[in-house]
């Protein structure tokens, strides 16, 4: 992937990298970038307000792209944008699960190692979907894509869930590897470093990735699913995405639990909300204490039914009156 030398550097600068603060005033909503089981295309739900909870579905309840590529069905919705908000991807995995012969074991082990992306200036009007390579041949599938912008070196850093199979085994009919979290890095989602483990387990898989960026440099909480208990760890590190982390332990004993998606609180501070995916759609929790396990239940009156695996961006005033003007819910 890296040169050695290389490499050293590009994790130094994330360990410090320093991305806008998410609790700011600035923000004046938040947008849910999501799918459903039977729809596997990409819907957009529009807070109500700076509501944390209480959301409109935007586009008359359609959704607002379509992939054309690949399955031609996408799930694992994830918004990417940089610190100045000058472009945004929408990252998503190439999986349609409505397929005639659909089966996931043979999603995992001929799955698709592309990701489908668009990508936009102003989260109104978005490129066609591009199916984009980022696994390699030995991996299964390239599964619930995140990023993170790091400001220092002007890339993102692409993460993705896999598991990978012996280089002998071209059909992928042996045993493979626990599930893990893989990483590249890229500047236009168009080409991407080689891939790389980021989080190889032991003892029992873990997909679905997401961080947490927690307002002081290098301070981060990231969420990953357990695969052998359907529940959701969380870790806090000090020093920076490829710094030493500390497992928490998981978010709450409530199971089946996936697709963790986190965002802190555009009014309160300290406050973090946190949506888990309980197979058939999302239930959200909330903590003032984000540190520890203190996630609570938080209030459904006004939560959309039906979302699935997805992300919460923060949204200006401007990107805000755009998205309700240019796709009525």
């Amino acid at each position: 992937m890296h040169a050695l030398t290389l490499l050293v550097t590009a994790l130094a600068s994330v360990i410090g990298a320093s991305p806008t603060p998410r609790q700011s005033s600035s923000y004046v909503g938040y947008l849910i970038s999501t799918f459903s089981d039977a729809t596997p295309q990409v819907q957009f739900h529009l807070s109500k307000g700076n509501s944390a909870t209480s959301f409109s579905f935007l586009n008359k309840g359609k959704p607002v792209l379509a992939s054309t590529v690949g399955t031609k069905g996408v799930r694992d919705i994830f918004l990417a944008t940089n610190s100045a908000r000058s472009e945004y991807y929408l990252l998503a995995t190439d999986l349609d699960i409505n397929v005639s012969g659909f089966s996931w074991d043979k999603a995992t082990r001929q799955g698709s190692h592309s990701l489908v992306i668009w990508k936009s200036t102003d989260l109104v009007n978005w490129s066609g979907p591009s199916l984009r390579t980022v696994e390699d041949a030995t991996a299964g599938m390239a599964w619930a894509p995140s990023a993170v912008w790091d400001d220092a070196t002007s890339q993102y850093y692409l993460f993705w869930s896999s598991r990978l199979y012996a280089a002998s085994d071209t059909k992928h009919t042996g045993t493979a590897t626990l599930d893990r979290i893989r990483y590249a890095t890229t500047k236009d989602f168009a080409t991407f470093s080689e891939p790389k483990d980021y989080w190889a387990p032991t003892g029992t898989g873990l997909i679905d990735q997401e961080f947490q960026y927690l307002g002081s440099k290098g301070a981060y909480a990231r969420f990953a699913k357990n695969e052998s208990t359907s529940q959701i760890y969380q870790e806090i590190t000090s020093d920076g995405l490829f710094g030493t982390w500390t497992r928490v332990g998981l978010v709450t004993s409530d199971t089946p639990r996936e697709g963790p998606a986190s965002f802190a609180d555009n009014v309160t501070p300290g406050l973090y909300h946190l949506l888990l995916d309980d197979y058939t759609q999302y239930v959200p929790y909330q903590t003032t204490d984000i540190r520890t396990l203190a996630w609570k239940k938080s209030s459904t009156s006004g939560f959309p039914t039906g979302l699935k695996h997805g992300s919460v961006t923060p949204v200006t005033q401007k990107e805000y009156d755009a998205l309700a003007a240019a796709y009525p819910a």
